[in-house]
């Protein structure tokens, strides 16, 4: 008996993007129904009203048991710092900005998943949530700061989303995309166009969730790549080669190309920044936790799936940008990022 296609396809999803993906199918499905936002979301407002509350129950409380009950039913409640990440914005709306939010999300977090973090379960959830920390801290405190944000809701979801983006465009600078389905541009402007895109459609709040998610992937990197923000930025910063025609066009970046010798396409393309180096590993705590064999390919610095036998880093993010569609949709192609066929030879002896 032939298995279902579609478990089939869902069990090909790698699992941190499956989960997201169900669980915000899911959560759609238990706000629209049954009126759930508030069972999921959390944000200032609502931290302070329960904290506020569990304050004055366990006051008011007159026996260690009734305490105890009073506390735990308080604690359980922080399980909705988790739970607001799979809920996609629009939602309350209910409008078809949700079920793009979601495609979007399933997309990045896909390509990521299987490219950037070569499927190492792990390391890709330390990488959740590191950022998924990171975003809650900043987002919390701007509404504990501002009451006009406060006054708003601003949704996790989007921000982890604009933070995939972002990790995804520097990991593919030069793959060729749609904007919107119409303007084609290098991956390395998406952040910046979502930016203009969010500015028009959702205002300054949603500007400033797509900052905070850019500002969180931004400092991932730092992380990554053991460099110091900001000052990671400038050219020539940690004494790296920089080639003044080509890099002094963009603040961080370094070529590899030599002057005179690039070709029209070369000279189009865009290198690494100091802070695109590296590859950040889980703890060793979390792979125990996980049940997840500790494996250390290729000197434990980067994905075995994620090397390309001897091609440049050039030679990778050109075969990337071959590989995604410049048509109406915003990706092609079977391969996961950064992956092209190695050359295999062809068994013939030297000199034979």
């Amino acid at each position: 008996m032939s298995s279902n296609p579609i478990l089939a396809s869902i069990k090909r999803i790698p699992p941190v993007t499956r989960f997201f993906t169900i669980g915000s199918v899911l959560a759609c499905i238990g706000i629209s129904t049954f009126n759930g936002f508030d069972k999921l979301f959390i944000n200032y407002p609502i931290l302070s009203y329960l904290i506020l509350v569990t304050k004055y129950s366990f006051q008011n409380d007159k026996t260690y048991l009734a305490k105890s009950m009073t506390l735990f039913t308080g604690l359980i409640q922080f399980y909705k710092f988790f739970s607001s990440f799979i809920i996609p914005s629009g939602i309350l709306s209910k409008d078809i900005s949700t079920l793009l939010n979601i495609y979007f999300f399933y997309t990045f977090s896909n390509h990521l998943e299987i490219g950037k973090f070569g499927g190492i379960f792990p390391d890709y959830v330390w990488f959740i949530l590191l950022n998924g920390i990171m975003i809650q801290i900043v987002r919390l405190g701007l509404e504990c700061l501002s009451p006009t944000i406060a006054s708003m809701i601003t949704y996790p979801h989007e921000m982890l989303l604009a933070c995939l983006t972002y990790i995804w465009s520097r990991q593919n600078k030069n793959a060729t995309i749609n904007l919107m389905g119409l303007i084609p541009i290098k991956a390395y402007y998406l952040p910046l166009g979502n930016i203009i895109v969010n500015g028009i459609v959702g205002g300054p709040i949603a500007v400033t969730g797509s900052l905070i998610g850019i500002m969180s992937g931004y400092l991932y990197l730092c992380l990554q790549s053991q460099t110091t923000p900001i000052y990671n930025l400038f050219p020539g910063a940690y004494g790296t080669p920089m080639n003044r025609t080509a890099s002094g066009r963009r603040v961080g970046a370094t070529s590899i190309d030599r002057p005179g010798t690039r070709t029209p396409i070369e000279a189009e393309f865009i290198g690494d920044s100091i802070y695109d180096s590296g590859y950040l590993r889980a703890p060793t705590w979390l792979y125990n936790f996980l049940n997840y064999p500790r494996v250390r390919p290729n000197n434990g610095t980067v994905p075995l799936v994620n090397r390309t036998g001897n091609m440049s880093r050039m030679q990778q993010q050109q075969a990337t940008a071959d590989s995604v569609s410049s048509g109406n949709s915003w990706f092609s192609g079977n391969k996961a990022d950064g992956e092209s066929p190695v050359f295999r030879g062809k068994g013939q002896r030297l000199g034979g």
